[in-house]
Parts: C-alpha cells; sequence; structure tokens
C-alpha cells in the first residue's frame, strides 16, 4: 500500500514552503509523534532555510522536550512504528491543548497565543505569487509603489458616507490601515475579527490618503493537495452530542445504533465493514450549563452521567475503535482548546475508546480526521452575512479557509491562553467533523469531506426558546477507501438512508 504517513510528512513540509531531505524524512518515521515534531521544526523562530536537513531533525530531538503518550498507535502483530508500509487503524497526530497556561501574566500569555496563531497562518501565506513585494508592515512607505503585507484583523469598521471598510492589520513589527471599497473583490467575504490575512496594497498619490486593498488571501486548504484513503474497505461512523443524563436523550434510537452496529436489521453489509466511532463532544448533558437545566435532567450527579456514559459505549461491539472528544456540556474546563475528560471520569469507559481534547487530529488508516466540538458556531453564525445554524457546513467552509476553528477573541467562545494556539487547523484533514448545533449537515470543500454530526437528543425547552430545531438520531458512515458517505436515520427505528449534499 501507499505509503500514508510519509505523504502526510512531505505534504505537510511543501504546504509550510520546506523541502525534507530523504535522511531527515526518515529519521522523522522513526519517532512516535513524527507530526508533532514537524510542527516543532517548522516553528523554529528566526529559521528562513528552505530546507529540512538531517541535523536539524537531530538538533530538535536533542532538544525537544519529552511529552507523554497522548493516545496509543496501534499496529498489525509484529509491525514497527518505523515500518513505511503498515495499515494502522489509529494514530494521534495532535491534540489543541498542549497544557495548561504557563505563567501568571495574562496579558503576556494571550500576547504568546495570538503570536503563535500569526506564525503559523503567516507560513501558510508566504510565498504566494498573488502577495507580490511582501513586506512587514513597519517598512511600508507609501511611495515604494504596491506592496502586500500578511496581518492578524484588529479592527473592521463601515466609513460613514459610502460603507467602504477600513481595516485595521496587526503583524509583529506594527499596525496599519487600509480601505476595502465595498464594491470591490476584496470586500466579497466579509473580515472577522483576529483572522489572519494577506492583502495587495495599492498606494494613491497622495500619502495622506488610506492605502487601497486590491486583492485579498486566506490561509485556505491548498487545492492541490493529496486526499488520503485508506488501502482496504474501511468505514468509520460520525456521531455528536449524545447528552447522556438528560431527559430528551433518545434511548431508543441509540438502541437501534447498536443494534445496526452489531449487524443486526437492515443495512448488514454496511456496518460490518464499520471499524471506528468518533463522537465529536457534549459526551454528556453535564450540570448548570444553562438556566434551570436541572428540570431537564434525568441524572443529576455528573460522575454518574459519565458512568453510565461508559455503559453505553460498552454496548457498541468490542471490535470497534472509538474516539471522543468532549464539548462545552462537559466536565472539562470550558476554555478552547479543551483538555481531555480526566481519568477519574472516564474510569468506566471501555478500553477501545480513545478520549482525546477538544480539537484533535488524528489518522484512521491514514485519512486524516479533525473533530472539534464547534462551541465557536455561536460566534461565527452572527458574524458571517447569510449564515445560519441549520447550514453548519457553510460556516465550517469559512474555517477552513481561515485555517482556524475559533478566530476570534472576546465572544461566546472562550479562548485558553496557552503558548501555541491549538485551534489552527494544521495540518488540513481529510475529514473535519463537528457538532454543538444539534443537526445534521454533510458538504464538500477543496477535498475535506465535511460533516456535521447531529445528536441524540430531542428538543428541550431552552432550544425552543433559542429556535434551535435539532435533526435527532442521524449518523454519518464513511468509506475510509473513497470518503463516500451513507446517511442514517435511526429516529424512526430501524436505519433509513437519507440523501445529503455531498
Amino acid at each position: 500500500m501507499a505509503d500514508a504517513l510519509r505523504e502526510h510528512l512531505v505534504a505537510f513540509f511543501e504546504q509550510h514552503h520546506k523541502l525534507v531531505e530523504a535522511g531527515a524524512l526518515q529519521l522523522l518515521l522513526t519517532n512516535h509523534q513524527p507530526l508533532l515534531l514537524s510542527r516543532d521544526l517548522v516553528e523554529q523562530p528566526g529559521d528562513g532555510s528552505p530546507f529540512v536537513t538531517v541535523e536539524m531533525v537531530e538538533r530538535a530531538l536533542a532538544t525537544r522536550t519529552p511529552r507523554a503518550p497522548l493516545a496509543p498507535v496501534e499496529l498489525r502483530p509484529g509491525a514497527r512504528p518505523s515500518d513505511a508500509r503498515v495499515d494502522v487503524p489509529f494514530a494521534l497526530i495532535h491534540e489543541g491543548f498542549a497544557g495548561p497556561p504557563v505563567g501568571a501574566d495574562a496579558l503576556a500569555a494571550y500576547s504568546s497565543l495570538f503570536q503563535s496563531r500569526y506564525r503559523a497562518l503567516s507560513r501558510m501565506l508566504r510565498g504566494r505569487p498573488e502577495l507580490g513585494n511582501l513586506r512587514p508592515i513597519a517598512t511600508i512607505r507609501p511611495g515604494d509603489g504596491p506592496a502586500s503585507v500578511i496581518g492578524l484583523v484588529r479592527e473592521v469598521r463601515a466609513t460613514s458616507k459610502r460603507h467602504h471598510l477600513i481595516l485595521t492589520l496587526d503583524d509583529e513589527s506594527g499596525s496599519i490601515e487600509a480601505l476595502v471599497p465595498h464594491d470591490s473583490s476584496a470586500a466579497a467575504v466579509s473580515f472577522l475579527p483576529d483572522e489572519v490575512v494577506g492583502v495587495r496594497l495599492q498606494f494613491g498619490r497622495e500619502p495622506s490618503k488610506l492605502p487601497r486593498v486590491e486583492a485579498v488571501e486566506r490561509p485556505e486548504v491548498p487545492s492541490s493537495r493529496t486526499v488520503h484513503r485508506s488501502a482496504g474497505r474501511r468505514r468509520a461512523i460520525f456521531l455528536s452530542d449524545l447528552h447522556i443524563g438528560s431527559r430528551s436523550f433518545l434511548a431508543d434510537a441509540w438502541g437501534h445504533l447498536v443494534d445496526f452496529l452489531r449487524g443486526n436489521g437492515p443495512l448488514p453489509e454496511v456496518a460490518a465493514e464499520v471499524d471506528h466511532v468518533v463522537v465529536a463532544g457534549d459526551l454528556v448533558d453535564g450540570i448548570g450549563i444553562y438556566p434551570n437545566q436541572e428540570r431537564d435532567l434525568a441524572i443529576a450527579d455528573v460522575v454518574e452521567q459519565y458512568a453510565e456514559l461508559g455503559r453505553r459505549l460498552g454496548e457498541l461491539p468490542e471490535r470497534l475503535t472509538i474516539v471522543v472528544v468532549p464539548g462545552n456540556h462537559d466536565a472539562v474546563c470550558p476554555a478552547e482548546p479543551q483538555p481531555a475528560l480526566p481519568a477519574a471520569l472516564r474510569a468506566s469507559f471501555p478500553a477501545n475508546v480513545h478520549s482525546l481534547a477538544n480539537p484533535s487530529t488524528f489518522a484512521l488508516h491514514g485519512v486524516v480526521v479533525e473533530a472539534y466540538h464547534g462551541r465557536s458556531f455561536d460566534d461565527l453564525i452572527p458574524a458571517i452575512p447569510g449564515a445560519a445554524y441549520a447550514r453548519p457546513t457553510d460556516v465550517m467552509k469559512r474555517m477552513l479557509a481561515m485555517r482556524h476553528l475559533a478566530p476570534s477573541y472576546g465572544d461566546r467562545t472562550p479562548l485558553a491562553p496557552l503558548p501555541r494556539d491549538g485551534l489552527v487547523i494544521d495540518p488540513a484533514p481529510d475529514i473535519l467533523v463537528t457538532g454543538h448545533v444539534h443537526t445534521y449537515g454533510a458538504d464538500r470543500y477543496r477535498g475535506v469531506l465535511l460533516l456535521n454530526a447531529s445528536t441524540w437528543q430531542s428538543e428541550t425547552e431552552y432550544q425552543r426558546m433559542r429556535n434551535i430545531t435539532p435533526v435527532p438520531a442521524h449518523a454519518a458512515v464513511v468509506d475510509l477507501s473513497t470518503l463516500d458517505l451513507v446517511s442514517l436515520d435511526f429516529s424512526g427505528g430501524d436505519p433509513v438512508r437519507v440523501g445529503t449534499a455531498a
């Protein structure tokens, strides 16, 4: 079969405008977390070399702080981690949460967070021909002619007369204001606070006038990237928002899902090929998440909710690999990225469950999956013209264009002041799965399969108050060898195929 991990590494360095020597690549492949080590290499400060050499990898290995394994890599019997031809059912690429904040200075911590974001996303923009004469902002002079800058959007405001936009951009050298004409192609896509963009500027004859934004580049998913597939016919099923402990948990529909995965009833040929279950957050209903939630709870103790979750996951076939990430209802820090569930709460989970952080990126038989619960939908939907909770995949496309899951600071999604921004989408996934909005959606964007993975909770009074209409008990079954999709509805009993846009 094709060397999937080698392809991942080569594509990763190409996207960051690096060429990796054969010996350096082989040395990376012997490491138990090669993509984490590769990220360390491209993030080395002051390294302008376009090459990744053996010596650079050796130095990184010598100076790198060892990290405890976050999840096991499962290999076939007798295989070695350095075996480039092995078929790996599950391999962790990285978790967004890299450890608690360091130090007591909150301002310095958030400064490090945004610097990390800027450096990660600006690397994706550098070298593009559309951004000619790329300069640090502090070196821009109106008389020098057209120039390009990469900046973090600090502010967007409209002019009072013609409704043009004035954009304030920051980089590590300074700030600049620029005019975006309302009828220009640059204004076709709205700007979001704290996203990173590259802009081409045109200066007028009068130095006092603001430069005009002629074009905008976003980090984006490369249109020419390699989309990975499993070597054999494998399937994964994607779920979200179980809300165990809620009176509205759909126990009957869950039972139909269990029967399906055990091969009972219709579509046994599909069920037999399912190897993986991915659950994108809100595993339990939690305690005190919204006003008067106690009236909606069947289990009022959060520890008992997780014990019941373990029992429900134990109903699934033992042959499955189950991957779960938390959401805003789960008993972890609400600021994103969120850590994985603590050991005490996952003690009742079956041995085949991998409990990861939110978000996390992992590979299923070489197919790269990014799982993110999706709290930032609450910020992005009001900020993006035309966006709606009923169409979550439209927002997910914007996440991929920005290469960031939750850019805006100070809205409903709290951001953790970590030294590395774990919400940057890097590497680009083959599948991006979210939840949170309790609907179901499937689409594709630049080769990425987008899934919003429904819910296993019926409508609550709180949702009715917020005009949220759930689409419950749906599941996406993906063939990892083709990324073809089968959408199943369990709400009425035995699974029923339903149409999708994907």
